[in-house]
């Protein structure tokens, strides 16, 4: 008797190891992911990073990423990776019924391009754009300012995941093919 009791303890426990392990297969298997734990890698040994502002937290988080990626940062990289512009832009998208805004979309727009040493790009310029919609609250202006700079955040974020998506199709053979190309058409024919 008491084994059969020990028995039906263990049955419900087996049933949500079963349950959970079918669950994860079959998210799997969908191609979920989690956010951020995507499996492209950057195929670039090292790169050259180049901004208007070095100190920028949009510089400096493409520099960590990178790195987090095992991209060498140096300046005598054989490519550069320009970050030619970064936008922000705040929008109302729905108000209250006093005319204030209610709503606002944010936007980060990053226009990047990779280039060779000589600075002829070889990829882009490129636009790439992230945006989010936060509820402003008129009694809590503190609050709004805080969650809109996490959402900045967030968007600075989101566009460094989208570059280094956008790098993992590159490889240094294929950059160095651009360049020869493009030396090639620099160079006149000799008849």
């Amino acid at each position: 008797m008491q084994w059969r009791a020990k028995m039906h303890l263990i049955r419900p426990h087996q049933l949500l190891g079963c349950a959970v392990l079918g669950l994860s297969l079959l998210l799997s298997g969908c191609g979920f992911q989690l956010r951020g734990l995507g499996t492209d890698m950057v195929n670039l040994q090292e790169l050259r990073i180049e901004s208007r502002d070095q100190y920028s937290e949009l510089h400096q988080g493409v520099k960590q990423a990178l790195e987090d990626n095992g991209v060498s940062i140096t300046t005598s990289a054989p490519f550069r990776l320009q970050l030619l512009a970064e936008e922000r832009d705040r929008v109302a998208v729905s108000y209250t019924s006093r005319s204030a805004p209610a709503e606002y979309e944010l936007t980060n727009r990053l226009l990047f391009q990779v280039s060779d040493s000589q600075g002829r790009p070889l990829v882009g310029p490129e636009t790439l754009t992230a945006r989010r919609v936060f509820v402003t609250d008129r009694d809590n202006i503190t609050g709004s300012n805080q969650e809109e700079e996490l959402l900045r955040q967030e968007l600075r974020q989101d566009l460094i995941r989208q570059m280094l998506f956008r790098l993992s199709s590159l490889s240094e053979s294929e950059l160095s093919a651009r360049a020869q190309a493009l030396e090639q058409q620099a160079t006149p024919a000799t008849p």
